[in-house]
């Protein structure tokens, strides 16, 4: 090695050879080579179902709202139709009470029976004086029930309005004696006798021998 001046050295092949040694760099993934998988974080995780949680919530109120407005409009289809629901507005009291009247009338049924009728034995006819009055909307069916028993000793055919049975037998041969019974009275619908409603009277059947 040659001394230079200043105390400075000549760059021989071998001090070059040093300075010539690249720096050690990182490894990195060669081309072609799979990388490692992706490792989703607990944090990551979490906020992934807070946001699935968030949706399946915000669809859930979706289809409240949507079965809300289509029951409002279910309920309130009268309006749409150019109606409203109930009675017109401002009614006075006589013509609500005159409304609730003609209902009532409407569904009574009048009924007629001698309260008491009376037998010479269990065979014979008796005045029974059975109506259906020409104001009534049904037709009738009458049963007469002893209340003692329970026996029903006489059925009725079908009277329509306007019609009667003055004399009949009763179906049953009871004994001398008085009986307390239960006449019952079926409304029916006129011609296809489908019932509609019941109504009571007592009556009194007396077979004197």
């Amino acid at each position: 090695m040659q001394n230079m001046p200043n105390g400075s050295q000549l760059n021989t092949p071998q001090n070059m050879q040093q300075f010539a040694q690249p720096a050690m760099q990182p490894q990195y993934q060669m081309a072609g080579m799979p990388y490692p998988p992706y490792q989703q974080t607990e944090e990551e995780e979490k906020k992934k179902k807070k946001g699935f949680i968030f949706w399946i919530i915000l669809a859930g109120i979706a289809m409240v709202l949507a079965l809300l407005l289509a029951l409002w409009m279910f309920l309130d289809s009268t309006q749409w139709k150019g109606g409203g629901l109930g009675q017109l507005d401002n009614k006075s009291v006589e013509e609500i009470q005159a409304e609730l009247d003609r209902i009532v009338e409407e569904g009574m049924m009048q009924i007629s029976i001698a309260s008491m009728v009376e037998f010479a034995d269990g065979t014979s006819e008796g005045e029974l004086r059975i109506e259906n009055a020409p104001s009534n909307k049904y037709a009738m069916q009458v049963d007469i029930k002893r209340n003692d028993t329970g026996e029903v000793i006489y059925t009725s055919d079908v009277l329509d309005p306007n019609y009667h049975i003055q004399f009949a037998p009763l179906d049953v041969d009871l004994p001398a004696g008085t009986y307390d019974c239960i006449a019952t009275f079926h409304a029916l619908e006129q011609g296809s006798h489908e019932e509609r409603g019941q109504a009571a009277a007592k009556v009194t059947i007396v077979v004197n021998s």
